[in-house]
């Protein structure tokens, strides 16, 4: 039976549910990529991205949801399906890439391998990246850099979100962030995270849910606290640790925005929904190689170990993420009848129409 949810939507208490193996979600992601103009190497490194993030169970930053942003974003202008890539400047620890408005995930990836072949020779190396769009999970290029024995650093500024103490203006954005290590075998640190209490995905998932959000998270447009997560795009989101978040996000934003030299840095970054606007988003990776003396992977080992020893639900950062992709890789992701409904409107625009996408009503 349907009923009105808490945001005034009819919802069903029989929604359809259904788990996808991860190769059908890459492959459909590729081929829509292909479908709307860009290159299949670019489009295989953001089904890769989108996949790897439905995988940590960040949905948000999956297929079913930036997959069809990338494409309205593309048919409207936004985002450069195929981009003129140049290097601005070129040094032996850094170099800066204007990107043309390629789309983010294409533009990190491409900038964290540089990083990583840098770093392989001369111990670290950066890249700065300018004219992208949203780059989604931060996690994902400093897990490539671990995939490659390297610690990644990865950085992406953003549409301005949070005020400064005492203000009621947005400045600046949530920035994500994120660290990876690698440890033995697939196991590694993996901190990936924002500025902000809660991130705007996580916001756009309650709105999608029609629930509201916990107290302390978001404030309107005239610096009032609010529950309604659909208010994220006008009110001002909570920095963690009050003025301590925000200095960390001011900090950030010199890594990235105020580093690259873009033409949009701070409060200037575009809003990735504005399908027809460039964003002008900044990134900034850093790989480091550990010297010959330093056995990475036994001392990542050793810290977990120690965190995992400290009490019985002890965890360090990332280890339930890493569980969970292994498992994904195994079972598939669970997507819902929503998600599976956008996804299959999204192929259908591209000529694709694969089976599994044709939702099955749940078992009685």
């Amino acid at each position: 039976m349907a009923a009105a949810d808490t945001m005034g939507r009819v919802t069903s208490a029989d929604e359809i549910r259904q788990h996808i193996p991860l190769r059908d979600l890459h492959d459909l992601a590729r081929d829509v990529l292909v479908g709307v103009g860009m290159p299949p190497e670019h489009a295989t490194w953001t089904a890769d991205a989108l996949v790897w993030a439905d995988a940590h169970g960040l949905p948000a930053h999956g297929v079913s949801s930036k997959l069809v942003q990338c494409v309205q974003r593309i048919r409207a202008g936004g985002t450069t399906p195929d981009p003129r890539i140049r290097v601005v400047q070129d040094r032996p620890a850094h170099q800066l890439i204007d990107v043309d408005g390629a789309w983010g995930q294409v533009a990190g990836t491409l900038a964290m391998l540089r990083a990583v072949d840098k770093a392989t020779t001369q111990g670290l190396a950066a890249v700065s990246v300018r004219g992208a769009t949203s780059a989604a999970a931060m996690g994902y290029f400093a897990d490539l850099a671990a995939d490659r024995g390297c610690i990644g650093l990865a950085v992406t500024n953003g549409p301005a979100l949070i005020a400064a103490p005492g203000g009621r203006r947005r400045v600046v954005g949530n920035q994500g962030h994120a660290l990876a290590a690698p440890g033995e075998g697939d196991e590694r640190i993996l901190y990936d995270t924002a500025t902000t209490t809660m991130s705007t995905g996580e916001m756009d998932g309650y709105h999608e849910r029609g629930e509201l959000l916990p107290d302390g998270v978001l404030r309107d447009s005239d610096g009032e606290p609010t529950r309604d997560p659909s208010l994220w795009t006008t009110g001002l989101l909570e920095p963690i640790g009050g003025h301590r978040g925000f200095g960390l996000s001011l900090a950030l934003e010199v890594l990235t925005g105020v580093l690259a030299g873009g033409e949009r840095f701070g409060d200037e970054v575009g809003l990735p929904t504005r399908h027809d606007e460039a964003q002008g988003v900044s990134l900034f990776m850093l790989a480091i190689a550990p010297t010959d003396d330093v056995d990475l992977a036994d001392r990542v080992h050793q810290i977990l170990r120690l965190v995992a020893g400290s009490g019985e639900d002890a965890r360090a950062p990332g280890v339930r993420a890493v569980a969970g992709a292994r498992a994904a890789a195994e079972h598939g992701v669970t997507l819902s009848g929503a998600q599976l409904e956008r996804l299959a409107n999204i192929a259908a625009s591209c000529g694709l129409d694969p089976q599994w996408l044709r939702p099955r009503p749940p078992a009685r």
